[in-house]
């Protein structure tokens, strides 16, 4: 049996970018809009309400995805969402007189938190075990997010990872004993830990996507052509580096999206969901 042939789609620096900043945009809109979520609070003292515990719960799990790698099979390098922006926000294709600083700083300030190692206290009644753990946020979060959609049977892989945890704080555990926690871990990374820093996480999220706004604003005022007859038709002229057809398609995108811009304005979350884990 012949194997099917994989095309292979080859696309340039600039090309890649625009893929990348698509795609995330799309992510970043996901999660932080009026469907899901309502800001309350004023000055440096907002915070962020999930209208539904379904809508924290697609939260989080989108979250997942955020901080995961993009598929192999893209017409991408496969990297984690972040890594791309990072990248972008070192070597920008579109930056105009430091338009790209804000995202630079964005992309920073959030990888920095994500890194950071936090205690958790657990009780694990099923294996009647007491325990303090050591725990990166985003690992933390990338749990959370897959127990969210997964049952036991799907997240051997999320066991394995608190074996492991266990491990390091000198309890070692059998993999079944892992996997009948999970419930247990659940509600205190999930119901607890990720509940209190949802506003915090929400807060990056916009700044990210603010930073790609105001990144790509000068690249959106040079593109944009209204229509000559005073229709609302308008169209966006690519620029000169963008060939390949799937790849204009995601820019076209883009640049619609940055005519809507972000949901929320910038907000800052008050310090008292900031001090703890």
């Amino acid at each position: 049996m012949c194997k099917k042939k994989i095309t292979v789609i080859q696309l340039n620096k600039t090309e890649q970018e625009v893929v990348y900043l698509s795609a995330v945009n799309e992510l970043l809109r996901s999660m932080v809009n009026y469907e899901l979520m309502v800001l309350g609070g004023e000055g440096q003292h907002q915070n962020v309400q999930f209208n539904t515990m379904t809508h924290q719960k697609f939260f989080f799990i989108a979250l997942v995805d955020f901080l995961s790698m993009t598929d192999e099979k893209a017409p991408v390098p496969a990297t984690p969402y972040l890594r791309a922006l990072k990248a972008i926000a070192e070597a920008p294709s579109f930056d105009e007189n430091g338009s790209v600083l804000a995202l630079k700083r964005a992309v920073g300030a959030f990888t920095d938190w994500l890194s950071v190692e936090i205690p958790v206290e657990l009780w694990l009644p099923s294996i009647l075990l007491e325990v303090e753990i050591r725990i990166p946020r985003i690992l933390l979060l990338k749990i959370a997010g897959n127990l969210s959609k997964h049952n036991v049977l799907r997240s051997v892989g999320v066991a394995e990872d608190i074996q492991s945890l266990l491990r390091n704080a000198g309890s070692n555990v059998e993999l079944y004993q892992a996997m009948l926690v999970q419930e247990e871990i659940y509600e205190i990374f999930h119901d607890d830990v990720c509940a209190y820093h949802a506003s915090t996480i929400a807060e990056f999220l916009n700044e990210l996507s603010w930073g790609i706004q105001n990144y790509l604003k000068p690249e959106y005022s040079r593109s944009f052509t209204p229509s000559i007859d005073g229709s609302p038709l308008y169209e966006f002229q690519y620029p000169k580096e963008l060939d390949n057809h799937y790849a204009k398609i995601c820019y076209w995108n883009l640049m619609n999206q940055v005519q809507s811009g972000p949901f929320f304005k910038p907000f800052t979350v008050t310090k008292h969901l900031k001090g703890k884990y």
